[in-house]
């Protein structure tokens, strides 16, 4: 707090935290919320959609999210038992399993991670809706779209912001009937899938790539 009150600018990851900041200094002036971002140059190449019957659903994350995707507990064993030819791909630091449902655990590594996640045709964002969600950035999200990958996101924080509905993304509240809904949708068409995913990498192109974030960040250094 006192950091917050006596620095020149306080620069924050969502709009959530720069409101928080606000009412800590009494100033609007100095908080500034700034996106976080993506290399472009390290997201290449992007996922070009095939028609295709083997899809997989994937997921990415460290073990301190695992509560995040226990929200789809229910929905990964209604999808398979459904769609036999659909698999699951959870790429991350620890080993998930879930009864009656077979998933592919992807142990997390920096130089493979590009090539892991491409692997994915539908990606997965599950949030729980509390305020600590509500300050986090959305990174998880743009690093799938950055890729092309389309996204179905819990409707909460920063994906509201990042995630135009049906145009770069699918955004679901957290019940298992939007959940299923959505990723059936993209599942069984695959010109949903590029044209969502075309969408979603310009998207961060054009608003969350390196290039445009630095340039938030010089404005702010180049005043000091």
């Amino acid at each position: 707090k006192y950091l917050i009150r006596n620095s020149n600018t306080v620069i924050t990851s969502s709009p959530m935290l720069s409101e928080g900041c606000s009412k800590i200094s009494g100033s609007k002036e100095n908080i500034k919320y700034i996106s976080s971002s993506i290399n472009m140059k390290r997201y290449s190449p992007y996922k070009k959609h095939i028609k295709k019957k083997n899809i997989v659903i994937g997921w990415t994350g460290t073990h301190s999210s695992i509560e995040y995707l226990n929200i789809l507990k229910n929905v990964f064993k209604i999808l398979k038992k459904k769609y036999k030819l659909i698999n699951f791909k959870i790429i991350s630091n620890f080993v998930y399993k879930l009864d009656d449902v077979e998933i592919e655990n992807i142990e997390w590594n920096k130089s493979s991670e590009i090539q892991d996640l491409l692997e994915i045709d539908v990606a997965i964002y599950p949030l729980p809706i509390n305020e600590w969600v509500k300050g986090k950035s959305g990174l998880k999200a743009l690093q799938f779209m950055a890729l092309g990958i389309p996204v179905v996101a819990t409707k909460v924080g920063m994906n509201e912001k990042i995630i135009q509905n049906m145009h770069n993304g699918i955004l679901v509240n957290n019940n298992d009937e939007e959940w299923i809904s959505a990723i059936e949708k993209l599942c069984k068409d695959y010109s949903l899938r590029n044209n969502l995913g075309k969408n979603s990498r310009k998207t961060v192109l054009e608003n969350y790539s390196y290039d445009i974030i630095g340039k938030e960040y010089l404005k702010i250094l180049n005043k000091i």
